[in-house]
Order: structure tokens, then C-alpha cells, then sequence
């Protein structure tokens, strides 16, 4: 049996969502993260349901995230008579995803977060009391870093850096890098935005800029690989 996301999607490495997203405390960990987010699947994610479970939740796999385990909440999907296709990846234009890019500047750093205007039905679905602080955090209204990409190429990169390690072709030197080449080690990425320019999501700080050459000189010892998926 499969489904398919109608809209911004919630996954979580839990079936618990009630308290993950409806506790009285979100259940964030020492460094004030939702670890129990795994990601946003975009609409049009077919996934293949392996089991229902109460309230709502279904235990489920993905061909655009092969990490698990997976759950989703059912309201965030509709359930398919016939195998559904797999969501269409187009990559957009680089200017697009450079002005993409530019716009999420200064968006908060949040786990699991690729949907940077975050998902609101959360509120309505769960509605904890949750303190006026912890709203963005709470609604998964920011990025992290592998999240900031993926949402501006509309979900053509990988999910995650251990995936972006291996995705598009390798740039041999620092002196042939592009804009929109990325700066990936196992844990982060840093995009080149410009060539004197790269933008991130970093913990703590959210979504900004560097210049290119500060940048380098602060990964000198990280054992970073350039790629290029353009």
C-alpha cells in the first residue's frame, strides 16, 4: 500500500508525534534540538506503507530518504489505489537557486528543517502550549544545513551530507570551484553562493554568509571534498 504527501510532510525517526509535537516540553536535546525530526518530505513524496498504527501515524519508507526508521502522521498524505510515481525532480534554473538562497538568509538553524516557512498545521493538529520562543522550533519554521540546499533546489540534492558525499561529480581543486559548487564533510555542508561568497545554516546561528576566503581558511584542518550537482 503506498501514499503520497499533499503537503509539507513531517518525518520523524519516532511513531510517538503526540510527544514530539504535542508534549507540554518539547523533547529537545542538550544542544535545544528536535532529534526526533528526520525531515520534511516535499508534496508529491510517494512513500510505501509498512504498517498503520494509532493515532493517525503510519510506519513508512521512502526511495528520497533511505534512512529509517520512518513515520508519518496520515493527514499530511492521501492513500493510493495504484502505485503512485515518484515525486518529479527537476533541478530549477542556478539563478533561481541562488535568489533562493539569498532569501533564506537569516532563518533560524532547525533540525530537520527544509521548509523554511515552517509547517502550521502542526498547531492545529497537536496544539501544545508551547512558550512563544520555542514556536519556530516547534513548527520546523528554519533549516539546517543539507536543508537549506535541498529546499532550494526543490528537493534534487540528497537529504543529508553522508548522501551529498557521493552525489554529482567531484571538483578537484579549490582554484576550479563555482558558485553553487558545495563545501561537504560527513556532518555539514557550506554552499559557494558567489565567487567571494558561501552561505550556510549553521547551529547557533542560523542561515549566513561568509566571505569564500575567510571560509577556507576556518576548514583548513576539515578534511572537506568539493562537489558540483549542476
Amino acid at each position: 500500500m503506498y501514499c503520497v504527501a499533499t503537503k509539507p510532510t513531517p518525518i520523524l525517526n519516532t511513531a510517538n508525534f503526540q510527544g514530539v509535537f504535542g508534549a507540554k516540553k518539547l523533547p529537545l536535546d542538550d544542544q535545544g534540538l528536535l532529534r526526533p525530526v528526520e525531515m520534511i518530505a516535499l508534496p508529491g513524496t510517494k512513500f510505501r506503507i509498512l504498517k498503520k498504527l494509532p493515532h493517525h501515524i503510519l510506519e513508512v519508507v521512502t526511495e528520497e530518504y533511505p534512512h529509517g526508521p520512518q513515520y508519518i502522521d496520515s493527514r499530511f498524505v492521501t492513500f493510493a489505489k495504484a502505485t503512485p510515481l515518484e515525486r518529479c525532480k527537476i533541478l530549477p534554473g542556478l539563478e533561481t537557486i541562488s535568489s533562493r538562497l539569498e532569501s533564506s538568509l537569516g532563518l533560524p538553524y532547525i533540525w530537520g528543517g527544509n521548509w523554511g516557512r515552517g509547517i502550521p498545521e502542526i498547531q492545529t493538529l497537536y496544539q501544545p502550549k508551547i512558550p512563544a520562543n520555542l514556536k519556530k522550533t516547534w513548527t520546523l519554521s528554519g533549516v539546517d544545513c543539507s536543508g537549506l540546499l535541498f529546499e532550494a533546489t526543490n528537493g534534487y540534492t540528497p537529504r543529508n551530507t553522508s548522501d551529498l558525499l557521493q552525489f554529482g561529480k567531484i571538483v578537484p581543486s579549490i582554484q576550479n570551484v563555482k558558485p553553487l559548487d558545495i563545501l561537504v564533510w560527513p556532518g555539514h555542508v557550506v554552499i559557494v553562493l558567489t565567487p567571494t561568497l558561501t552561505i550556510e545554516s549553521l547551529y547557533g546561528k542560523g542561515v549566513i554568509t561568509t566571505p569564500l576566503a575567510t571560509r577556507l581558511t576556518e576548514l583548513s584542518s576539515t578534511n572537506f571534498i568539493i562537489r558540483r550537482f549542476f
